[in-house]
């Protein structure tokens, strides 16, 4: 404990303030006349776990540069141990190719990629579930960001207290997709446009939607399939979130036309009209949540 001749500028301690700041904690210091001051720190580090489900989240960096891309693990290694980085890419051909092979949770994605941009990878994909988190030093591209349902823009040199802020707040909206909560107003009335017709299914007429390129097929109980000309990913928003569920890229299923799950065949899910289809590896953990296995 100090003296009061010695003094100090009372930086170190707005420093240690600002840091139980972005850690949710607090600092108490209580002073008492001629006996000194105690300063307490209480971490709230348990609430934050339990507010996020005590899970990880998986996450793929495209960087075309990997000083970059491995100072970004550091940060997330160090402020943000949720986040797990299972795979990374340095161009466009690697980040489509890492997206499909690990459908991560959260993707962190430099803007300028050599020549190209990472709008191309969206683009070529015809949908992305994963939450997406641009990290780039060209402020100008934010708008079209936006246009990309980017859940946040992190602006290079990375700012500690920013990549903390946005990870928190994309890690809790994929909290939120898990329980099914969701303020977009479900339809369960789809619409299949043709040259010179709309026909109207109800959602419930489907055993289960493929993705045929940028077409869609829906799979229907009466034994027919309808060819719509939008991609799986249009689709995948107006269907009730309480009883879809996007097993594989290529596939929607409805959940009440499910006889069962067969994971001794490699984890297949066996259809009413006795279809099987694959569920993803990536999907399982995310399946099983969404069923309340574990």
């Amino acid at each position: 404990m100090g003296t009061r001749s010695e003094k100090g500028t009372g930086f170190g301690l707005k420093l240690c303030e600002e840091l139980l700041v972005l850690l949710e904690s607090q600092l108490i210091i209580e002073s008492t006349q001629g006996k000194g001051t105690r300063v307490t720190i209480q971490f709230f580090y348990i609430k934050i776990l339990i507010g996020n489900t005590m899970r990880n989240y998986t996450a793929i960096i495209i960087d075309d540069e990997l000083e970059n891309i491995q100072l970004l693990k550091v940060l997330l290694s160090k402020y943000c141990p949720d986040i797990e980085v299972v795979s990374v890419g340095t161009n466009v051909k690697e980040g489509v190719s890492e997206i499909l092979e690990y459908e991560p949770d959260i993707l962190f994605l430099d803007i300028k990629l050599d020549n190209d941009t990472s709008f191309e990878i969206l683009n070529y994909l015809d949908h992305v579930e994963s939450e997406i988190i641009f990290v780039s030093s060209y402020e100008e591209y934010a708008i079209k960001a936006i246009e990309h349902n980017a859940a946040g823009y992190v602006l290079k040199p990375i700012e500690t207290s920013k990549l903390i802020e946005v990870v928190k707040k994309t890690t809790q909206k994929i909290v939120s997709k898990d329980e099914g909560i969701s303020g977009d107003k479900e339809s369960h009335l789809i619409a299949i446009p043709y040259v010179n017709t709309i026909e109207i299914i109800n959602s419930d007429e489907i055993i289960y939607l493929e993705a045929d390129g940028r077409y869609t097929i829906f799979h229907l109980i009466s034994g027919k399939t309808k060819i719509a000309s939008r991609n799986l990913g249009e689709y995948e928003k107006l269907l009730p979130k309480h009883s879809f569920f996007r097993i594989h890229h290529r596939h929607i299923v409805n959940l009440n036309m499910v006889k069962n799950i067969n994971k001794a065949a490699g984890n297949y899910m066996e259809l009413k009209n006795d279809i099987s289809l694959p569920i993803a590896k990536r999907r399982q953990e995310k399946l099983h949540r969404f069923l309340k296995i574990k």
